[in-house]
């Protein structure tokens, strides 16, 4: 960036996009639920306390030259436009959010373009269910709010957004794209890890990254396709993530992030790419947006530990965490933790998938027993 923008950047946990905008040679000050050690050391970091709706008045109060959000703030499409007119967005505003986190939406427009997308129904249907089905809200992120379901069972949240969705088998996946004036550009594909249970994850919940996933002429194109159709469906800009499903000869979609997702990091360290730099490009109108596939490239990878009781975090730890290299997210000392809360992330690199999974593996055992049980 050769004019360095201030960027605040938002959200449950900034540091992934923080790290990326410092990357590409801006300036950052974030507001998240955090404000972990590593990012803490890196920029001006605030922990929001009255989250979501105290980023307002952060961001009032806040110098920047614009703003952008990462998870889960897409879910909150008034907020998202409140603070766009605070500080310019760098980002997709309200308007964008309310179509592409309906899942109702998504399926008649990608069914529309003859896509893959699982039968969806609101929560409230009087439909009778074959087959396996899960129930979600569209407020949930990471796989929150997901749970298996049957016709007898009532699964509409409080909110009243709930819905059940047809399961699909196969292999999760994350594709990260740029979207621009131009229309839509494929930074990369990852597979996803999802409930695994050496990282503490519930049954559906995301807990990590691994990639690039090398496509075949066929898999590419239906992830070409799909970014191109959403591009333009819904004139989305700068960085956006679809989560997906595949069986071995379609990807299904299963859930749209307008917004810097986890797999853009996996991507970034994979290829070399800034891709923060080329979302403040996209939404200010600067980038091309052609068609970019490396292939051959190293293997990286990360996953999240989950708390498997309460603890506090020590100094010690900490201290250790932070020499370590390998790791991120990491807690400041006296952090207090619940069972289920997110800790840390591990990161590996290796040549083939199975060995980053491995090294991501005895990572998070080494965490495990220097958190929990102080060694």
């Amino acid at each position: 960036m050769a004019d360095e923008p201030t960027v605040a950047i938002v959200g449950a946990s900034a540091r992934a996009a923080a790290f990326s905008v410092l990357r590409a040679g801006g300036q950052v000050v974030a507001a998240d639920l955090f404000a972990d050690a590593d990012l803490a050391r890196s920029c001006r970091a605030t922990r929001v306390a009255d989250y979501p709706k105290g980023l307002v008045t952060w961001l009032k109060t806040t110098e920047c030259d614009g703003w952008l959000y990462t998870g889960a703030l897409e879910n909150h499409p008034d907020l998202v436009d409140r603070m766009a007119a605070v500080r310019p967005l760098w980002g997709n505003a309200g308007e964008v959010l309310r179509a592409v986190r309906d899942p109702l939406v998504m399926q008649g427009v990608l069914r529309g373009a003859r896509l893959a997308f699982p039968e969806t129904i609101k929560a409230t249907s009087n439909i009778s269910l074959d087959g396996q089905w899960l129930a979600k809200t569209c407020r949930g992120s990471s796989g929150s709010g997901v749970c298996e379901t049957n016709e007898d069972e009532n699964n509409e949240d409080t909110t009243g957004v709930g819905y059940r969705q047809c399961h699909i088998e196969g292999t999760p996946g994350s594709a990260v794209f740029i979207g621009s004036a131009n229309g839509s550009k494929l930074l990369g594909v990852t597979r996803q890890l999802v409930g695994e249970p050496w990282t503490g994850a519930a049954k559906f919940q995301y807990c990590g990254s691994v990639g690039p996933w090398n496509l075949t002429d066929d898999f590419e194109q239906q992830i070409g396709s799909l970014g191109e159709v959403l591009v333009d469906a819904f004139r989305l800009r700068g960085l956006f993530g679809v989560d997906f499903v595949f069986d071995g000869e379609q990807v299904w979609t299963v859930e749209l992030n307008p917004r810097y997702t986890a797999a853009v990091e996996i991507v970034e360290h994979a290829t070399g790419v800034v891709a923060m730099q080329q979302h403040l490009e996209a939404c200010s109108g600067k980038a091309e947006a052609k068609p970019q596939l490396c292939h051959d490239q190293p293997v990286v990878g990360k996953a999240i530990l989950f708390g498997e009781r309460k603890a506090t975090v020590s100094e010690k730890f900490t201290h250790w965490a932070l020499q370590n290299g390998m790791l991120a997210d990491v807690p400041t000392a006296n952090t207090q933790l619940e069972p289920g809360q997110p800790v840390l992330t591990a990161f590996a690199s290796a040549a083939k998938c199975d060995a980053v999974v491995a090294q991501l593996q005895r990572k998070l055992t080494e965490v495990r027993q220097r958190l929990f049980q102080g060694t």
